[in-house]
């Protein structure tokens, strides 16, 4: 019997454990993670591929653990819950390689994560995150997408960190940052990465981050319009669970 929230197959040791969270992927889902795989082997890089799935109700599962079986690099975890966060949470803890890598399934990038694992190797940082708004970055998505992205690592800067870049999309972490720092967070849903790359940053530990080039594979999911209000209303709640965490500490 599979359990909630655990990986139902494991390969052992790996140097990077890419997390996927997937909810509802059943047209795209086969097509990417062959990709994906087939880049990473011809490119002989030591991975375990989890997918996340999340409450899904299109047979995304069942194709999920089909390509497990096809792919032996391919592992698979179960959330009953539709919950983007929560279920990049869960791989993230279940990771077994060195560094820990956040892609979507629509938004993967080897290059970027070879990049970032040679940034965390030569500087020691905690974090990798991939910026489509820094210099050398290239953002194809719809204008309106590209502005909702200034508008939220500005809000970020002002309530959190002037020195903010990009907390969403791909990103790289060390195993022992995640370990120690996820179970901390509190927040789910679109703001678990985000409040993840916060806390590593308030212990004083180092967040780098690299140029992306971002573009739309897939019409959005959710309505700008309806994550906005939810995406403030989160990050106030936020910092308020951070200040009085740090008042605890004084």
């Amino acid at each position: 019997m599979r359990s909630e929230g655990v990986v139902e197959q494991r390969q052992g040791q790996a140097h990077f454990s890419i997390v996927i969270p997937i909810h509802n992927e059943v047209e795209c889902l086969a097509a990417e993670v062959n990709e994906l795989v087939q880049e990473l082997e011809a490119r002989e890089v030591g991975y375990e591929l989890i997918l996340a799935e999340n409450g899904s109700a299109d047979g995304t599962l069942e194709l999920a653990r089909r390509l497990s079986v096809e792919q032996p690099g391919v592992e698979v975890m179960h959330l009953h819950i539709p919950d983007y966060g929560a279920a990049m949470k869960a791989g993230m803890l279940a990771a077994g390689g060195e560094l820990v890598v956040n892609f979507d399934i629509d938004f993967h990038d080897v290059d970027f994560m070879l990049g970032a694992g040679e940034v965390i190797e030569t500087t020691g940082a905690a974090a990798v995150v991939g910026s489509k708004l820094m210099e050398g970055a290239e953002d194809r998505r719809n204008p309106a997408r590209h502005l909702v992205s200034q508008g939220f690592t500005t809000i970020l800067r002002l309530l959190f960190d002037p020195h903010m870049d990009d907390t969403h999309g791909m990103k790289v972490l060390t195993r022992e940052a995640v370990q120690r720092f996820a179970p901390q967070t509190v927040m789910t849903r679109d703001l678990f990465d985000t409040e993840l790359i916060i806390r590593i940053r308030r212990a004083g530990l180092v967040v780098k981050a690299l140029p992306v080039r971002c573009e739309e594979k897939r019409a959005p999911r959710s309505s700008i319009l309806h994550r906005i209000p939810r995406t403030v209303k989160g990050l106030l709640r936020l910092r308020m669970i951070l200040w009085k965490e740090g008042n605890a500490r004084v």
